[in-house]
């Protein structure tokens, strides 16, 4: 009686103890699934919430060209472009970035990043290629608490792009035949030669007035000019005797009575002024000159004018006979 109690005692035990394990077994398989699902629930839409569309020009580059790539990124709410995570401008590679700038737009549960990358192309072969662009490996961070992960990463293949040889496909003996020389331009010389003799013409005769202005030249016109010849024998006169200074006045007296037309003298000056208003600008010059006329000729005194003074007034008096 004693050993079947203890025997159904101990059999009673050993289920319990089965029990237990299995029921511990199933809660903690029932917990770590549950967590899993949590888990790959969470992932699943982590992953579901980041979405790139990428656009590049695929055709039209040869070496040196500039291709660029232009990506939409959509990402969580909160989440910004870490520009540590875009490739470091770089030298002697086939492709190499050269500029990158980007700009976010918040919509209602989701930031969406437009990304515009400059690729530069700098390999070419002989023939038309297709050339992978940089792969690309960017980072987000998150600049809100709200964000449920602080750090995202996206991966984004490399676009292609096609790239053309500045060589022909082909290099014989066709290709690389000179081209003839191409025609000279009909360029017929007479009507630059009528130019070039009409403004040679022009220049000689605007020469030769400016000349005849500054009173280096005379012209058979000078004849009627009494003020000019005047001014052109009193320049000849060197100045330095009594002699000259009267030689001088005389001329000018004679130039001032061929202008008139009769014998002036102090007396009939303003009259004559009056009939000739174009002396009006010279009165006190000439009114000086006929005072000293009066004095040299009429009284035996000494010229008072100098002959620069009497050669500056035949030079102004010669301007009007010129207007």
């Amino acid at each position: 009686m004693s050993i079947t109690s203890n025997r159904f005692a101990g059999t009673m035990q050993f289920t319990r103890w089965l029990a237990t394990f299995f029921a511990g077994y199933l809660l903690a398989a029932t917990t770590l699934a549950y967590a899993a699902s949590t888990t790959a629930s969470t992932q699943a839409t982590t992953h579901a919430s980041i979405r790139v569309e990428s656009a590049t020009r695929e055709a039209d580059y040869t070496l040196g060209s500039i291709a660029t790539q232009h990506l939409k990124i959509h990402v969580p709410p909160g989440f910004v472009l870490d520009p540590a995570s875009l490739p470091a401008p770089a030298q002697n590679e086939a492709i190499e970035l050269r500029d990158a700038h980007w700009q976010h737009e918040d919509l209602a549960n989701e930031r969406v990043i437009n990304l515009q990358i400059d690729w530069q192309i700098f390999v070419a072969g002989d023939t038309v290629k297709i050339l992978p662009l940089k792969k690309l490996h960017l980072e987000f961070t998150c600049d809100q608490s709200s964000c449920a992960q602080q750090r995202l990463t996206v991966d984004v293949p490399p676009d292609k792009v096609i790239v053309s040889s500045l060589l022909p496909a082909r290099i014989d003996a066709e290709h690389v035949k000179l081209y003839p020389d191409a025609p000279m331009p009909s360029w017929p010389l007479a009507p630059q030669l009528w130019s070039l003799a009409g403004w040679g013409s022009a220049l000689v005769l605007a020469l030769l007035y400016l000349a005849w202005v500054a009173g280096w030249i005379a012209l058979p016109q000078e004849k009627h000019m009494p003020f000019r010849q005047a001014w052109r024998q009193i320049r000849k006169l060197r100045g330095g005797a009594a002699s000259d200074s009267l030689q001088a006045m005389r001329l000018l007296v004679r130039a001032m009575d061929q202008f008139a037309g009769h014998a002036v003298t102090a007396e009939n000056l303003p009259q004559l002024m009056q009939q000739q208003p174009r002396l009006q600008a010279y009165a006190p010059a000439l009114e000086a000159f006929y005072a000293d006329v009066q004095q040299a000729f009429f009284a035996g005194r000494a010229v008072t004018s100098s002959i620069a003074l009497l050669t500056q007034l035949a030079k102004d008096l010669s301007q009007l006979e010129v207007a």
